[in-house]
């Protein structure tokens, strides 16, 4: 990714554990599924390649359930900002990781959609660190694929009806995406490993009503 995370790490403790968890849905988020989700070539099918729903203050929390629990995180829409002459938008992605603190991804996105080549710069926030930049970190040769759609239908996530479009990736992954969910319009991805939409809105603290994992 360019920009690593340290977390101490032990077998027979819990904090280890939910550290690995953490770091679990971060290698989801940003690589399609991790190491299981890259091409042949080497490159990753990464970031989904689906529209972005650009919604100011709009947020969206998701819930991972691994082998050691659930675990949430958010995604929201940030403002406008320009990297190299180029513009974007700031997509902010906060997960809690413990025995560090809530790490913060910013992704400067150029264009309409969340890709491997639309993300001009990723800004790493750690507690207690100066913040990192790394520029286009997902533009490999080979990045870029498109999704295959699959089917239309409805969901219903926190008492709201959605309109969904199913779309499927390789290696056995789906996705669900809407036009009423803020930020990256993921409602449900599924696979080796999955994550489903909790909750979403605009403005407020997306983190309210999240249980602990």
């Amino acid at each position: 990714m360019g920009a690593a995370l340290s977390v101490r790490d032990s077998s027979s403790d819990k904090r280890g554990a939910l550290a690995r968890r953490g770091m679990a849905v971060l290698a989801l988020l940003l690589c399609l599924g991790g190491p299981a989700a890259h091409a042949e070539d080497g490159a990753p099918n990464a970031l989904f390649g689906l529209p972005l729903v650009a919604k100011q203050g709009g947020w969206a929390r998701y819930v991972n359930t691994s082998a050691d629990g659930p675990s949430r995180f958010v995604f929201k829409v940030g403002g406008t900002g320009r990297h190299e002459g180029k513009r974007g938008r700031w997509i902010l992605l906060e997960v809690d990781v413990p025995a560090t603190g809530r790490v913060r991804f910013d992704f400067l996105v150029e264009g309409e959609r969340f890709s491997a080549k639309s993300v001009l710069l990723m800004r790493l926030h750690v507690p207690g660190r100066p913040p990192s930049d790394t520029v286009a970190p997902f533009n490999q040769p080979g990045a870029e694929r498109l999704p295959h759609l699959l089917r239309q239908s409805t969901e219903t996530v926190d008492g709201k009806k959605l309109a969904v479009t199913e779309y499927s990736y390789p290696m056995g992954i789906t996705a669900q995406w809407s036009p009423g969910v803020p930020a990256l319009g993921l409602v449900r991805v599924s696979g080796t490993q999955s994550f489903l939409l909790e909750a979403f809105g605009v403005g407020g603290d997306p983190w309210k009503g999240a249980d602990g994992p």
